[in-house]
C-alpha cells in the first residue's frame, strides 16, 4: 500500500465510528488504520482493533497511525471533549476530514478534529472549532461559528452570523434564522426552528 496514504485511527468502534470509517475508506488518500475501543473485542470492519483508549498515545508513538478522529457521539459529549483535550496534550494529532462531496469555501477556518460529511456546505468566513462533526447535508451560512466538540445532525441549516456554543448537539433538520447565539451545551430536537437566542444550556424543541 502506498505510504502516501494518510493512516487515520478512530476512537470508538460503534455506529458513529463505523460511519466515519466508511467515509474514509471511500476517499482517496485516506486509510483507516484501525480502532480504539474500551468495549469491543474486534474491529467492526476489515481494520484491526488497535487496543483500548488507554493505548492510543503509545500506539501513536510506535507509528501505528498518523492522526486520529473521535467516533464518540452526542450521548457522550463530555467524554468527547475530555479525550480530545487529553490526547492533544499528549501530542497525538487529530485529522481534519472534508468529504470530496462537500463544499467548503476557501475562507472557512477548520480546526483539528473537524469531520465534514458528504453534502455539507460551508459558506464565506465560516469557522468550525476543534472536534466539530457535521453529519451529511448540513449547511452553515456565511460568518457563522460552531464551537468546539459540537455535533450537527443530518440536514441542519444555520443562516448567517449564527454562533453555536461548545458541546452543542443540533438535532436532525434543525433550522436557525440569522444572527442567533446558542449557549454552550444546547440541544435541539429534530426539526426544531430557532427564531431567538438559546441563552442557557438545555434542550430546545420548538
Amino acid at each position: 500500500m502506498p505510504r502516501s496514504l494518510r493512516r487515520t485511527a478512530i476512537i470508538g468502534a460503534g455506529a458513529l465510528g463505523q460511519q466515519l470509517a466508511q467515509h474514509l475508506r471511500q476517499t482517496a488518500a485516506w486509510q483507516v488504520a484501525g480502532f480504539f475501543d474500551d468495549w469491543q473485542t474486534a474491529g467492526p470492519g476489515p481494520e484491526p482493533l488497535l487496543g483500548s483508549v488507554a493505548d492510543v498515545a503509545a500506539a501513536y508513538a510506535a507509528g501505528q497511525f498518523d492522526d486520529l478522529l473521535l467516533g464518540i457521539g452526542y450521548q457522550h459529549m463530555a467524554r468527547r471533549e475530555q479525550l480530545f483535550q487529553e490526547l492533544t496534550v499528549a501530542g497525538v494529532p487529530f485529522a481534519q476530514f472534508v468529504h470530496p462531496a462537500a463544499y467548503v469555501d476557501a475562507s472557512a477556518a477548520l480546526e483539528p478534529g473537524v469531520f465534514i460529511s458528504p453534502g455539507c456546505v460551508l459558506d464565506l468566513n465560516v469557522r468550525l472549532e476543534a472536534n466539530v462533526l457535521l453529519y451529511p447535508g448540513c449547511i452553515v451560512a456565511h460568518d457563522s461559528h460552531v464551537g468546539a466538540h459540537s455535533i450537527l445532525a443530518p440536514g441542519v441549516r444555520l443562516a448567517g452570523r449564527v454562533r453555536v456554543g461548545e458541546r452543542c448537539f443540533l438535532g436532525v433538520g434543525t433550522v436557525s434564522i440569522d444572527s442567533l447565539t446558542l449557549a454552550a451545551d444546547v440541544r435541539t430536537g429534530g426539526g426544531a426552528v430557532l427564531v431567538r437566542d438559546a441563552a442557557a444550556p438545555g434542550t430546545y424543541v420548538v
